[in-house]
């Protein structure tokens, strides 16, 4: 409490709303928006409070997390409190503890349900454990026949077979609904094969390009790192020769535009020294 005192910044609110007494079941019909009315209010009041807003019990009674309303993460799909199995990998590696029945570990986490991805997360501190994405393979079973779990709830994809367990069937079955219908209407675009075995549909008029060959990819790196300014010449090499750098071992002494008719005007290693 000390802590919490000293938390708090003067000029907080710090008294708690009052909630109406009145009892649900004496509410008339015709009182019914008033009331939908005082609660809203004594919930937007609560929401004002930073103490009261942060605590863990307020974002699990609304269904929020940190991540809720990232735009760029898509829209809010259902959230809360579920029992994660651990294992279920189908990477090699992946799965030295979890294999058998004697060694399954079960886990509290907050589950997160977006268009193209779900992600369960430690409540506490809001660190991210795992990210399942929607896929071709994606499928959710529940039943202990399905899951080898009383209530469990299986979701697969092409990576893992994940294991939660529910308070009972019924909650099992409004993961299931909520998981599946909210995919289905904005992510159904995941579900399926795509051109050249894409996980992604085919998108117009996007600021994208397909380069079949690498000679045009190069061509368009050489001209980016020349003639642009840093940030992006940075950016572009970056994306376009780290991984390569990396796995690979490039030589900076490749050639960006092919044939070699300048000398070594433009090769990688000459065209950063310039750009330097």
């Amino acid at each position: 409490h000390t802590v919490r005192r000293q938390s708090i910044k003067r000029g907080e609110p710090r008294q708690m709303p009052s909630l109406p007494h009145t009892a649900e079941s004496t509410v008339r019909e015709e009182h019914f928006s008033s009331r939908r009315k005082q609660l809203e209010d004594y919930l937007t009041k609560i929401l004002k409070m930073p103490m009261y807003r942060n605590y863990h019990g307020t974002m699990e009674f609304i269904g929020v997390n940190q991540l809720s309303f990232i735009h760029d993460l898509g829209p809010k799909g259902i959230e809360g409190y579920i029992m994660k199995r651990s294992g279920g990998h189908r990477i090699p590696g992946l799965n030295c503890c979890g294999q058998g029945r004697m060694c399954y570990r079960w886990s509290k986490r907050w589950l997160v349900v977006k268009d193209s991805f779900l992600l369960y997360m430690k409540p506490d501190s809001g660190a991210i454990g795992f990210v399942l994405l929607v896929d071709k393979e994606f499928n959710i079973k529940i039943g202990q026949k399905e899951t080898e779990t009383k209530h469990g709830l299986q979701i697969d994809n092409l990576s893992r077979s994940l294991i939660l367990k529910c308070n009972s069937y019924r909650h099992a079955q409004w993961w299931r609904q909520g998981i599946d219908e909210f995919i289905r209407k904005h992510g159904k675009d995941f579900l399926t094969e795509h051109r050249f075995g894409s996980y992604a549909a085919v998108q117009e008029n996007t600021l994208a390009k397909c380069f079949p060959v690498s000679t045009s990819l190069l061509n368009l790196v050489s001209w980016v790192v020349e003639y642009r300014d840093e940030l992006l010449c940075l950016q572009t090499i970056y994306a376009v020769f780290f991984p390569p750098l990396c796995f690979f071992r490039l030589s900076p002494e490749i050639f960006m535009k092919r044939p070699v008719v300048e000398g070594n005007r433009w090769r990688l290693d000459c065209i950063l020294k310039r750009k330097a």
